[in-house]
């Protein structure tokens, strides 16, 4: 494991889904998940990349406000490391996030333990300064890893759950 992950505990646990509706009222009768802030995010050209390219996909997102949070993610267009999953794997369990100090020093661990970032998204947050580097752990993990530098503040939501 990367230096840069030792000793952190996930911040997100993220599911893939089909509907975030209906996936978050699932969340809700069995595990009292919500509340839920939703965000739906266009495609952004140059701030993501999939597969070593520039990248525009979109999706609909929820997160919760428990610890580690719950985050459900609709793929809607695009190539994408969500939509890709979804179709190879069909819903459920995606990946595991760790607030980092650094994605590039993050992603060159990861890359020097063999596992490369196979997405990367360059800016986000209401500032545009977030940004995030999802690895390739499947093979070792089943899953997988993500890294974030979250954004100072997060663009105001779309809708509610």
């Amino acid at each position: 494991m990367a230096p840069s992950l030792e000793g952190l505990a996930p911040f997100q646990i993220a599911f893939v889904v089909r509907d975030v509706e209906r996936a978050a009222r699932e969340f809700d009768a069995r595990l009292g998940a919500g509340p839920w802030r939703g965000w739906v995010f266009g495609p952004q050209g140059q701030g993501r990349e999939y597969r070593g390219r520039p990248a525009e996909w979109s999706l609909r997102l929820v997160l919760n406000t428990r610890s580690p949070q719950y985050e459900l993610i609709e793929p809607l267009d695009g190539p994408s490391i969500h939509a890709d999953w979804l179709e190879e794997r069909g819903e459920g369990f995606h990946h595991v996030g760790y607030v980092v100090a650094s994605v590039k020093q993050t992603s060159a661990e990861m890359e020097a333990a063999g596992h490369p970032a196979i997405a990367r998204i360059h800016s986000f947050g209401a500032a545009g300064d977030g940004r995030a580097a999802y690895y390739d752990t499947v093979d070792a993990l089943g899953f997988l890893v993500e890294a974030v530098e979250p954004p100072s503040e997060m663009p105001s939501t779309d809708f509610t759950l």
